[in-house]
């Protein structure tokens, strides 16, 4: 969920800057709401997650913030200068003399102190400001307000707009708790732009980055279970293992308290006696030897590492044998991940399908997990205790595939294996068959197979001997079996026969709203621990997935390849951005985005970064490309035209009407 920063400024002018610099870092985590600090609604309660302002320095700020801030956190905006613009007064010789230009006596004595401790301090400045009467300087410097330098100066240096500072980006993150978005490249790039008093907490956050990486890294490979706390019990490090052992989600467990899962006099010892203990607990996951071992720093305890050892045992260790000849179901419904309606629909379905002892035809896309149902279907069903025998039609040779599933007698062909081959059909006695791809059966072995579900017996490849058989038959087909009766290639008799109870898997982008959890299941299985950003939640949800569940497996696994610890739209798989990206938004958000557009411009022309302020005021968190690509629609639709430079977009007569007709 997007979190909302609310932004007061003393100058409305600072707004598109300061909106834009934010969505740059914060992308689309945040969407910003923007005032002016005497607007009257910036003082409503919006159930903002963060309050940031520029206006802290105003006279009557102390007045508004005792009226309108109480109980509330606010953070005051610092700013730096742009690194790159400073080169520009490196040409200047020692004793110049220069106005430093700005809407305030304040803020300019404050960008004067900047300039300073960048290291210009051989150029002096006198602050000018409105109502300055000083000396009337051919030199002037400003930090983007060329509007205000005064009409005698002859030569001017533009600094360019000042940036957001890295402490107040840190600590925004922390209180928006969006930590992650100081582990991507777009937070370094944007700090790299600017020169700030603050650059030894930047090289800090690099450089504590780079060890928690390598601590996280550590802590993963690590196989027993392992635990790290803070001085307060919090979980800071979580291993899988230690989440397999605690039967509870990695996600979960980190940032939650130790004192939920262990006994609290263990934390409490490490605390006060600094030393290490150890214990045998009884965890969801087994009975564990549980060592604590405490972190101190002189006498300051600053937490503990926590590791789960496996009881040692005298005896051989037992292990629970497998069903006849490996022929077991894997999978229960337990298993289906999911939370959407066309899921859980489905899922009740092949529960009450697993009851009954009638034939289960499962159909759906390639990779919607047809398998997994027939592993599900069989243990639920009461056959559970019997063998679960799965064959993929599709992928042996005709006459091979009629003797691996009836079986052959000795001697029955040339090759084959003395005294013969018990069939899958025997196998699964009072049990249950998968037969995967069905559709690729040949005629001769359909009808063969009609027969054994018929008589409910078969023969075996060269043999005289009826066999009677028990077995419930699941089919499986990613085909439209319908129209392969009508082409002759699969027989209508055994189509109706194998399809008693149709199942329809619904394919993935169906069930958009299981992807997310789909991909937290599978780092957890794979045992990754990367995060999304908002933007490449955004394309992996609008990407169609024609692989299915499938296809976002193996992207999961692309991804944790790739060892980052955040994953952004540029990490994704080319095939995701390329399609997603192209799709933008979907229609009915176009519709409403294009509304907006009419409504901003039919008051005046404005830019690209204009109106993604203006959007944003109104709820509509639009990234650059996505704001380009709209428009390029509306100036092919003829509603718009586009100026050179800063001229930016305009209505032409044919959007006014059409702005007009929606507003009616």
């Amino acid at each position: 969920m997007k979190k909302v920063v609310k932004l007061i400024v003393e100058n409305e002018s600072c707004i598109p800057e300061y909106t834009a610099q934010l969505y740059s870092v914060f992308g689309d985590a945040v969407t910003v709401r923007a005032f002016t600090i005497d607007d009257p609604a910036a003082y409503t309660d919006q159930k903002e997650d963060a309050i940031l302002t520029s206006a802290s320095s105003a006279v009557d700020f102390s007045e508004i913030k005792r009226a309108h801030f109480r109980g509330k956190k606010w953070i005051p905006i610092a700013l730096s200068l742009q690194r790159k613009s400073l080169l520009q007064l490196s040409a200047y010789p020692k004793g110049t003399q220069a106005l430093l230009v700005n809407l305030s006596k304040m803020v300019a004595e404050e960008t004067i102190s900047q300039l300073y401790q960048a290291g210009y301090s051989y150029i002096t400045f006198l602050p000018c400001y409105p109502g300055y009467a000083g000396p009337k300087l051919p030199l002037a410097v400003t930090p983007g307000e060329t509007g205000s330098v005064p009409g005698w100066v002859t030569e001017c240096v533009d600094l360019g707009p000042r940036y957001i500072d890295i402490v107040t980006i840190v600590e925004l993150a922390e209180e928006l708790q969006c930590e992650y978005v100081l582990k991507t490249r777009r937070f370094f790039n944007y700090f790299e732009k600017q020169h700030n008093t603050s650059a030894g907490v930047s090289i800090l956050v690099e450089e504590n980055q780079t060890l928690e990486r390598r601590l996280g890294a550590l802590v993963q490979m690590s196989e027993e279970g392992l635990l790290g706390i803070n001085a307060d019990g919090e979980i800071l490090e979580c291993n899988f293992p230690a989440a397999d052992i605690l039967k509870k989600p990695r996600g979960q467990l980190l940032h939650s308290q130790l004192s939920g899962l262990l006994p609290p006099e263990l934390a409490e010892h490490c605390r006060t006696q600094q030393t290490p203990i150890s214990r045998v607990i009884s965890l969801p996951g087994g009975t564990y030897e549980v060592r604590m071992t405490p972190i101190t720093q002189g006498t300051q305890y600053l937490g503990a590492y926590v590791i789960f050892s496996p009881e040692e045992t005298d005896g051989p260790s037992r292990t629970k044998p497998a069903s006849g000849k490996g022929h077991v179901a894997k999978y229960r419904f337990s298993d289906i991940c999911g939370g959407s309606a066309q899921i859980k629909q489905t899922v009740e379905l092949a529960r009450k399908m697993a009851r009954t002892e009638s034939s289960v035809l499962i159909t759906g896309e390639s990779g919607t997990g047809k398998e997994l149902f027939a592993h599900a279907i069989h243990n639920s069903s009461p056959r559970a205790a019997a063998p679960f025998v799965a064959i993929n039609c599709a992928a042996l040779p005709d006459s091979l595939l009629e003797s691996e599933l009836f079986g052959y007698e000795d001697g029955a062909f040339t090759g084959a294996r003395k005294g013969g081959k018990t069939g899958l059909f025997e196998l699964a006695s009072s049990g249950s068959i998968f037969l995967d791809e069905i559709e690729g059966m040949a005629p001769s072995t359909q009808l063969k197979l009609l027969r054994v579900i018929q008589e409910r017996e078969m023969m075996r490849v060269g043999g005289d001997r009826v066999i009677p058989i028990d077995v419930r038959i699941i089919s499986a087909s990613n085909q439209d079996l319908t129209a392969m009766m009508e082409d002759g290639r699969f027989r209508s008799d055994l189509f109706y026969r194998v399809s008693t109870l149709p199942l329809d898997l619904p394919p993935l982008r169906r069930r958009r709203e299981d992807i997310l959890t789909l991909i937290e299941e599978f780092k957890s299985t794979l045992r990754l621990a990367f995060v999304l950003t908002e933007e490449a939640k955004a394309l992996l949800l609008r990407y169609s997935w024609p692989g299915n569940i499938r296809e976002l497996r193996n992207c999961v696994e692309y991804l944790g390849c790739q060892n980052l610890p955040v994953i952004e739209p540029e990490n994704l798989p080319y095939t995701i951005r390329r399609i997603a990206s192209s799709h933008g938004v979907d229609e009915g958000g176009s519709q409403r985005l294009q509304t907006a557009l009419l409504h901003a411009l039919v008051e005046k022309s404005c830019g690209r970064k204009q109106l993604q302020h203006i959007l944003a005021k109104r709820g509509f968190s639009v990234s650059e490309s996505e704001l380009r690509r709209e428009l390029e629609q509306m100036k092919t639709r003829g509603w718009i035209t586009s100026g050179t430079g800063r001229g930016g977009s305009r209505l032409t007569d044919t959007g006014i009407q059409e702005y007009r007709n929606r507003s009616k």
